[in-house]
């Protein structure tokens, strides 16, 4: 901790466990109330699950108030991520305080499990992860200059989740200048059948997101040139497109202008104009409205005073899209970086369950896209399960977006490429 203090004047964090808690109130480092767990997580490279409990005098059983699978988001560096966690711990308190006094959470309350992971917290544990610091950072200066890190491309195929293995074709790239990547892809499809694909593109020259355009030509059997279609002074990403009283509206993802914002498509697919400001002073990320034919709900991730706005989802919902916007009583509905973010659309499968594409954000952002099977979904309650994982094809570290439309779905996956020489990507499966 001092050496990393040193070397990137880093602010050491003072690590406290006197939280002023009622009584029989305890708070859970990867199941121990020992803040050394949480210090050996962090040590390991692992992202550490904190839990607020409760546990009356005389029950042999304890509630879960309040937890989070935290998102470290570079587990080299200890003091920020320490800082992280002690931050996430005091809101987590104020959760489990608010909790302890609404009475919609009574029935909602889970059985705190035993730990999963042991407190192991040594001098070589502390050795160890210094000297890995010390290898991967020299290992980085020297391979930046070699390759282009977290490079993002898309690709789409003519077969969805729904079909076969033997029904699947394979992945096809869409092609990118060198200069710059394409990811967050949203199909649209016209009335007149023809399929549109908004993303995020982001010149290297630049380093700040517009919103760009292709279509699909049945005749030549692939895509339009890519034509930018809505630039801010501030970065956009994440296009989500939905249609309301006969018009297509848009909302890209404008975090860095502390906004949520609506854009309506003027001369569609071309010409957009601000439509209306649905939050203001938020860092509100990857908006995704979701229509259940009475209802709108709004998913999105929130940074939690100053964290990481990629481990924890909020939902809103309102009786049209441009009305008050009401937050539900169980935010954040999610608190784990593995399956919190979103990716995508809501959509109904083959077995009409409504899924809910999120980001596995665990080991690094964007490493993969779980498919969540959306149980409950009310004013009052939220509950959700895993189904399936989306890993990237092999060649690739990272998948964060899934769209379908009709017989097309759409996916980025993100890889390091050479910063030199003809882009190649590496085969795809069908799988």
């Amino acid at each position: 901790m001092l050496l990393e203090h040193r070397l990137y004047r880093t602010p050491v964090p003072s690590i406290k466990t006197a939280d002023n808690l009622p009584p029989f109130m305890a708070v859970l480092y990867d199941g121990d109330t020992n803040i050394h767990a949480l210090c050996s997580a962090l040590l390991h490279g692992r992202s550490p699950v904190m839990q607020v409990i409760y546990q009356p005098a005389g029950s042999g059983e304890a509630l879960v108030l309040a937890e989070s699978r935290i998102a470290i988001p570079d587990k080299n560096f200890f003091c920020l991520s320490i800082a992280l966690c002690l931050q996430r711990r005091s809101s987590l308190i104020e959760r489990a305080l608010d909790r302890m006094n609404d009475s919609i959470w009574l029935d909602q309350f889970a059985i705190a499990e035993p730990p999963a992971n042991g407190c192991e917290l040594s001098s070589a544990t502390v050795l160890h992860f210094a000297a890995r610091h010390v290898a991967r950072m020299v290992l980085n200066q020297g391979t930046k200059r070699i390759f282009r890190r977290h490079h993002w491309a898309m690709w789409y195929r003519k077969t969805s989740t729904n079909s076969t293995a033997a029904q699947r074709t394979e992945w096809l790239a869409i092609p990118a200048a060198d200069d710059r990547f394409y990811a967050d892809p949203f199909l649209w499809k016209d009335p007149q059948g023809v399929k549109h694909l908004f993303f995020e593109e982001l010149p290297y020259d630049t380093n700040k997101g517009v919103i760009s355009h292709v279509s699909f030509d049945t005749v030549l059997n692939g895509w339009t040139q890519a034509t930018r279609v809505l630039e801010r002074s501030y970065h956009l990403s994440y296009p989500f497109i939905f249609s309301f009283d006969a018009s297509v509206y848009m909302i890209p993802e404008s975090s860095a202008n502390n906004t949520i914002e609506v854009y309506r498509a003027v001369r569609f697919p071309f010409e957009w104009t601000l439509h209306a400001v649905m939050m203001r002073d938020v860092t509100a990320v990857d908006t995704t409205l979701h229509y259940d034919g009475k209802t709108w709900w709004l998913f999105t991730s929130m940074a939690d005073k100053g964290g990481s706005n990629w481990d924890e989802l909020s939902i809103f919902y309102a009786d049209d899209p441009f009305g008050e916007w009401t937050p539900h009583p169980m935010n954040p509905v999610v608190s784990d970086c593995s399956t919190a973010r979103m990716a995508g659309n809501l959509f109904t499968d083959h077995e009409n369950r409504l899924i809910r594409p999120a980001q596995d954000c665990e080991r690094e952002y964007g490493a993969a896209i779980r498919f969540n099977e959306v149980v409950v979904l009310s004013k009052t309650a939220y509950e959700e399960r895993v189904v399936s994982t989306e890993l990237p094809a092999r060649g690739y570290t990272g998948r964060h977006t899934w769209n379908e439309c009709g017989e097309f779905s759409v996916t980025d996956q993100k890889l390091d490429v050479l910063r030199w020489g003809p882009r190649r990507y590496p085969h795809q499966p069908r799988k």
